[in-house]
């Protein structure tokens, strides 16, 4: 075993399961793909790991009774209960937990069988009070369950499941714009955005990893849609083609979308990384991002992924610091526009990146 993976394997232990929880159904800790490169210490991953841990005390506790999460009502008036379902979901397997056995296997077999309930016909993700999720919903609920499919026997053998994904699948393909974007509704429209376009691609990706059938056409026309994106002059991404408008954020999640598909060196990817660390708000004073926790996300992969191990190591500390000092004492982070549950989710997840549990994140 490698050092950072023994670090883990000791910091796993030194987070204590309540007396009368022993087992926390944590998967054994895995190795294949982790190597020395966070350079980190036993004392750094303990605080992520109790951070993570806190986090999903506090959204254990804020599970609907239905078995879906959303964003609370008294911070915000807009309700997401598939994106928010999904990534939390998501979180909880980035920890290692099972909807098999263990504290939260109840927990997260309700929130899969939710976003399961909620797939439509036509293979549509959503809910009658769902004002928000849209098609990032779709991709992150899709992301979820072929993240499960993939890793959890109890799951690839539930055939609700399977067919959810694949009318999911379906629906994202038959809805890809002629210019090889995505729109907010589940509709062919002459209209496209990127974000909306990086969650299509990753949870194509991630359902053919899976081992479901994925037109191979769509996802090269949605990388062409992405390189079309970039900005030549400053390597940032743009929220759509011919936008003037560029982020931080997006072109974090452009460069993660990349990596995943095998781009680990092209001249897009070169320009887009620099972009990334110069605009980087965890580490460059002054530098303000309106979406930063979507932006995390996606960076924690980009430079996970990146073929320069000093790249993660210089990111990491800054971004556990400042998770650290944003936490709330209930275990939650706040987000103004989406609320706690969104919010502790979100980073929550991130800082499960170099974990490697979930396929998405391992190299």
């Amino acid at each position: 075993m490698n050092c950072f993976a023994c670090l883990l394997a000791v910091c796993m232990t030194a987070v204590p399961s309540p007396a009368a929880e022993p087992s926390t159904g944590r998967a054994p800790i895995p190795t294949a793909h982790l190597d020395d490169r966070p350079g980190d210490d036993p004392h750094r991953l303990a605080e992520v790991l109790t951070l993570v841990e806190s986090s999903h005390r506090f959204l254990a506790k804020h599970q609907n009774k239905d078995g879906s999460f959303s964003i609370l009502r008294a911070q915000a008036g807009t309700p997401a209960p598939v994106a928010v379902t999904a990534l939390t979901a998501l979180s909880f397997m980035a920890g290692g937990h099972s909807p098999e056995r263990g504290r939260y296997a109840g927990l997260l077999r309700d929130a899969l069988e939710w976003l399961v309930d909620h797939c439509d016909q036509r293979g549509y993700f959503t809910t009658d009070n769902d004002q928000a999720s849209k098609m990032h919903g779709q991709g992150y609920a899709l992301l979820a369950l072929t993240q499960a499919y993939g890793m959890f026997e109890d799951v690839r053998s539930n055939d609700r499941t399977r067919d959810a994904i694949e009318r999911g699948v379906a629906l994202v393909e038959s809805t890809q714009g002629e210019i090889g974007g995505w729109w907010y509704e589940p509709a062919r429209e002459s209209t496209h955005e990127g974000s909306i376009t990086v969650c299509m691609i990753q949870a194509l990706r991630a359902a053919k990893d899976a081992g479901f059938a994925v037109d191979q056409g769509v996802i090269d026309r949605a990388v062409r849609y992405m390189e079309r994106s970039q900005d030549p002059r400053t390597g940032r991404f743009r929220y759509a083609i011919n936008d003037p408008k560029t982020s931080w954020a997006l072109t974090a999640a452009a460069l993660a979308t990349l990596n995943a598909l095998g781009d680990y060196g092209s001249e897009t990817l070169d320009a887009g990384f620099e972009a990334l660390k110069n605009g980087d708000p965890f580490t460059r004073a002054g530098q303000v991002e309106l979406f930063r926790d979507y932006g995390a996300l996606y960076a924690a992969q980009a430079y996970w992924a990146h073929r320069d191990a000093r790249a993660f190591q210089r990111w990491w500390p800054d971004f556990v610091a400042a998770s650290a000092d944003r936490q709330d004492g209930d275990g939650s982070f706040s987000n103004g526009t989406y609320g706690s549950a969104y919010a502790t989710a979100i980073v929550s997840l991130t800082l499960q990146v170099p974990l490697g549990y979930l396929p998405l994140f391992q190299r």
